[in-house]
């Protein structure tokens, strides 16, 4: 993996090439941002470049010894830290404790092939209290040929002694045209507009717009989603229903509906203000228009407002049946500018 094949975080990258290039690299990373911008590969890109031989400018070359074993995926000196990879019989995808013991073991015999040792610990964040104290010792008295690179969502998990010994590097959503040029190379059989929509959709992250773009399933829950949303507008209580029956019916794909709704009502105001051309969903053009023709200009903001009230409810584990119906009651009532608001 090397840094010109990772799509955007160019601040990131430049960072870490002239650490390379100055041989003033870290004991210790924390790689934090929302899953599937690029975390991973980036630290695989900065182990590749750490291993290689014949690194320039911060950059691994790609061809020596060292670079084609890590490619492969059998270079001795470079370690994914998995539970399974110590211990094939562990089936968490927490960072347990044995596990952090195990690579401590690791880490202080020497480098087989290369000047360093690098261990990259995904999910980094899912280790508890015990976890990350056995890790300490470690970032307390480092060997100096060794850096750990932490990947996580939130740095807010990790121990305040661990996060005063590696810096963190901020991971943000990908822009929209870094997803769609990044389709464009994984997904070449599949249509520009397709890709677009799944760009569009994919609210910064690769792993989410590729699912967008390859599943046709995902793409029938989008479009189940706005044909609910319109079917809502007019007195048919009927529609009250059928929302709340597709609801109940995903609870699984819930976060991505609430998502499809939010990007749906964000159009409806983009429409509304008569900036029709910042729209994301470009293929819901018909029924966004025949939306907004029936609606107030103040409807998309309460719309926008209700989703984020309920959003929060299912965060806290409330009664999933009764926010799904809730939610479509009061979705209803907004998009027909009724008064009243139906309370959990």
């Amino acid at each position: 993996m090397l840094f010109s094949q990772i799509t955007g975080h160019n601040k990131i990258k430049d960072i870490l090439m002239r650490a390379a290039e100055a041989d003033r690299v870290g004991h210790a990373y924390i790689f934090e941002g929302p899953e599937g911008v690029g975390k991973l590969d980036m630290a695989k890109a900065f182990a590749m470049t750490l291993l290689c031989s014949d690194a320039k400018e911060g950059c691994a070359c790609g061809k020596c010894k060292d670079c084609s074993m890590f490619l492969s995926g059998n270079h001795p000196d470079v370690r994914i830290v998995t539970n399974q990879l110590y211990d094939s019989s562990k089936k968490s995808t927490d960072i347990l404790v044995d596990t952090v013991r195990s690579m401590k073991r690791e880490i202080y015999i020497k480098p087989y092939m290369a000047e360093r040792k690098v261990y990259i610990v995904p999910k980094a964040d899912t280790m508890n209290m015990f976890a990350q104290n056995s890790l300490l010792k470690v970032l307390e008295e480092p060997p100096q040929y060794c850096t750990i690179i932490l990947v996580a969502e939130n740095s807010n998990s990790f121990l305040p002694t661990i996060l005063s010994r590696a810096p963190i590097l901020n991971f943000f959503p990908l822009k929209v045209n870094e997803i769609f040029e990044y389709l464009k190379k994984c997904c070449p059989d599949i249509s520009d507009k397709i890709l677009q929509m799944s760009a569009n959709m994919s609210g910064g992250s690769r792993t989410r717009a590729i699912s967008l773009a390859e599943s046709d399933e995902a793409n029938e829950i989008r479009d189940k989603a706005v044909e609910c949303i319109a079917n809502l507008s007019g007195s048919r209580r009927k529609s009250i229903y059928d929302m709340t029956l597709f609801l109940k019916q995903n609870k699984d794909d819930s976060a991505f509906i609430i998502n499809v709704m939010q990007e749906f009502f964000k159009d409806l105001m983009f429409v509304k203000c008569g900036a029709a051309d910042r729209i994301t969903n470009l293929d819901k053009k018909e029924q966004l228009d025949m939306l907004a023709s029936e609606i107030t200009d103040k409807t998309p903001q309460r719309l926008l407002e209700i989703l984020f009230k309920y959003n929060d409810y299912i965060s806290k584990n409330i009664s999933y049946a009764q926010i799904a119906q809730c939610i479509s009651l009061e979705l209803w009532e907004a998009i027909n500018d009724r008064g009243y608001r139906s309370k959990i």
